[in-house]
């Protein structure tokens, strides 16, 4: 599977060598960042800048794979 072709939204994820230290889950997704629900609190992590570990499919991706609009990068891996 290509890191691009991996979809969070509603994954659990945490973040690895980032200077945003958050674990939670994926509630939304802009071009650069991902909004992740840690506790009572919505944080915006920037994609380019982190690791994710998605819990589940125990997974480490690179952030600088998944900037980008979530329906065109699904899209082009054939998941839409």
């Amino acid at each position: 599977m290509r890191p691009s072709c991996v979809d969070l939204l509603g994954r659990e994820v945490s973040t690895y060598r980032c200077p945003y230290g958050v674990r939670g889950v994926v509630v939304g997704e802009t071009y650069n960042t991902f909004l992740v629900l840690a506790g009572n609190r919505v944080a915006a992590v920037p994609k380019s800048l982190c690791h994710f570990y998605i819990y589940g499919l125990d997974i480490l991706v690179n952030g600088i794979y998944l900037v980008g609009y979530r329906d065109r990068r699904l899209f082009n891996c054939g998941v839409f």
